[in-house]
């Protein structure tokens, strides 16, 4: 008998989605709902280096033509039609090495991080002591014809007179009336994509910013036109001095700052905590305060870069399919005095995503039987999960869920250790030794070894293959399903119901080089038989 069966993909309470379109598949760490996972030993110890009295920052602003040449706070993103939108070269200056040097198709009078909310900032990219210029000037734009993004950092206008900083903090003249930036990434939304170990994005750990950015459009209630619930993790940013110069998945790109048992890597996740006071604390917020405190208790926030202390990235406003402000926050909410900024770092906590098996759905089995594996921290793996029985693959791994994957059971004997993998096995050839805190693995790692993951390989049964009557002769082959050798007994009884004690041992013998055997009866005129295959 066969036993059927059918892949069955995570489910998730909403997507990550933008104008109805998903960024990432739902497997993808961004949109990795963390609510139940367990946290990491030194977490209280993070949050106090970090300072439990810091405040979380909302980190935008309004957005309104209407507020002049007024600072345009947050990082915008740019909606275009990529099938028909002209893409223009961009010279990238700094890292064209880390770079996808991609034409881009930016749209007429696109945002820029650190425009005025009417218009460019003519000042240019960079960090001038008056604090006139656009600052990290990121150009988002967003392909909804392709589900693509284009990140720059650094980014330079034709008409900006000088270029962004180069690696050595000077500003050069811009002469040649061309689009630059100091570095490009292209993201395909519809891939579980990343960087390549080492190289920077235009976010400093590696990653997408789009994917990250708390958006009005999911921020703000159903009844003010957002979609009630932000279904994806959110950027953050914390000083230096909290950083080490690692990252950990899904951050590909570390920074050079100092080593401490008390800082974290890029890529690490924190989580609101989801207790009697936080939720009463948000309970008292605006609707959406609420909103966007909920997605941290569901999906975290992700250390994307060094800055300001617990500061959360969010774009001002969200665009309409023709690049058009449609929505934007509601200032009085999210900064009011019961809004975002009642959550104090204390009240969040450090997440260990690292896969979990508590325990087999069969302490015991045969080779190519079915098993599922229960346990934690399943998802999030962008389609990379491994299960091993010992150092054996097991075939038909599908997650079910963020606890439960089915396999088939590998070959092996004895009794194994069954541990789940998240993430491929890669190198990081540019970065300082340890940089990848989970390395060779660029993922959550290895589940690790317990008494409740042992699984105890069964001997399998012989198998009466065939059998024929021939000329008086009953002719019975099979196998024993293990290979060469090994004793075997035939028995025959004219009843069924008869104890195994009262049936007839017709031959003993042994299994061939192939683990196969043949048996010859005469039967004659004899009334109906009954044949067993046994081995000791």
């Amino acid at each position: 008998m066969l036993a059927a069966g059918a892949a069955v993909m995570p489910v998730c309470s909403g997507l990550a989605s933008l104008l109805g379109q998903q960024l990432y598949p739902s497997d993808y760490p961004w949109n990795q709902n963390i609510s139940n996972a367990p946290l990491v030993t030194n977490s209280a110890a993070i949050i106090a280096h970090i300072g439990g009295t810091v405040r979380i920052h909302p980190d935008w602003g309004a957005d309104s033509p209407a507020n002049g040449g007024s600072p345009l706070y947050g990082i915008p993103y740019n909606v275009v039609h990529g099938n028909s939108t002209a893409k223009i070269n961009v010279t990238i200056d700094n890292y064209p090495g880390e770079s996808d040097i991609e034409p881009v198709p930016i749209p007429t009078n696109a945002v820029i991080e650190g425009d005025y909310q009417d218009g460019p900032n003519p000042y240019g990219a960079g960090y001038s002591t008056n604090n006139l210029q656009r600052g990290d000037s990121h150009l988002i734009v967003w392909d909804e014809d392709n589900d693509i993004g284009y990140e720059l950092f650094g980014t330079s206008r034709p008409a900006d007179t000088n270029l962004f900083p180069n690696t050595d903090g000077n500003e050069l003249p811009h002469t040649d009336g061309k689009w630059h930036a100091a570095q490009e990434t292209v993201w395909n939304f519809n891939t579980n994509s990343f960087r390549l170990l080492g190289e920077t994005s235009a976010d400093a750990a590696g990653l997408s910013i789009l994917a990250g950015l708390a958006r009005p459009d999911e921020g703000l209630p159903v009844s003010q036109g957002g979609q009630g619930a932000i279904n994806h993790a959110m950027r953050m940013t914390l000083p230096a001095g909290d950083v080490n110069p690692q990252y950990i998945y899904p951050a590909s790109h570390m920074v050079s700052e100092s080593q401490a048992v008390t800082n974290v890597p890029l890529g690490a996740r924190l989580r609101l905590q989801n207790n009697l006071f936080v939720n009463t604390l948000i309970s008292n917020m605006p609707p959406e305060s609420q909103i966007v405190a909920r997605a941290m208790q569901q999906y975290g926030l992700i250390l994307a870069d060094i800055g300001s202390a617990m500061f959360v990235t969010g774009a001002s406003a969200s665009e309409n399919a023709t690049n058009g402000i449609s929505l934007v926050w509601n200032q009085n909410d999210i900064f009011a005095g019961n809004g975002l900024e009642v959550l104090r770092a204390s009240n969040f906590d450090v997440v260990n995503l690292k896969p979990i098996v508590t325990g087999l759905s069969a302490s015991s089995g045969s080779v190519g039987s079915a098993l599922t594996i229960n346990g934690q921290n399943f998802s999030g793996a962008a389609g990379n999960i491994s299960v091993f029985f010992g150092t054996n693959a097991a075939g038909s791994v599908n997650v079910l869920s963020d606890t439960n994957i089915s396999v088939t059971v590998p070959g092996g004997s004895g009794t194994l250790d069954v541990t789940v993998q998240s993430g491929t096995n890669e190198t990081d050839n540019f970065s300082d030794p340890g940089a990848n805190v989970n390395a060779p693995i660029f993922g959550y790692g290895i589940s690790a070894l317990t008494a409740a993951d042992k699984f105890t390989f069964l001997a399998p049964a012989p198998t009466i293959q065939h059998v024929a009557e021939n000329g008086g002769n009953f002719i019975m082959t099979g196998t024993n399903n293990l290979g060469p050798g090994g004793g075997y007994h035939v028995l025959a009884s004219a009843n069924l119901l008869f104890p195994l004690t009262n049936w007839t041992v017709l031959a003993n013998g042994n299994f061939d080089s192939y683990g196969k055997f043949f048996f010859t009866n005469a039967v004659g005129t004899n009334s109906w038989r009954f044949y067993l295959l046994r081995v000791p």
